[in-house]
């Protein structure tokens, strides 16, 4: 049983807001969520994102592929990106 209390005073350290900043400090380095997402892959003239976004009605994931060539600036063409994608849902 002392285990089980050791496993949730760790697991609840790890997720414990931080003093020096004020943020909440998660263990793992990706937040999982039902939102929108994406990955940005590294390609042979510029880059490519992948934006996957859920679809509550469908209960299904639905997945875009963006090019953005090296001659365009990355942050403003997934600034971009990101605002399309939030207006069209």
């Amino acid at each position: 049983m002392n285990w089980l209390k050791k496993l949730f005073r760790n697991k609840e350290n790890q997720l414990s807001p931080s003093k020096e900043v004020g943020v909440l400090v998660a263990a793992s380095p990706s937040i999982d969520s039902r939102g929108m997402n994406f990955t940005v892959y590294r390609a042979d003239g510029g880059y490519i994102l992948e934006n996957r976004v859920y679809d509550h009605k469908l209960d299904r994931s639905n997945n875009k592929l963006y090019i953005i060539t090296d001659d365009k600036n990355l942050g403003e063409e997934i600034a971009r990106i990101i605002t399309f994608e939030s207006l069209r849902s």
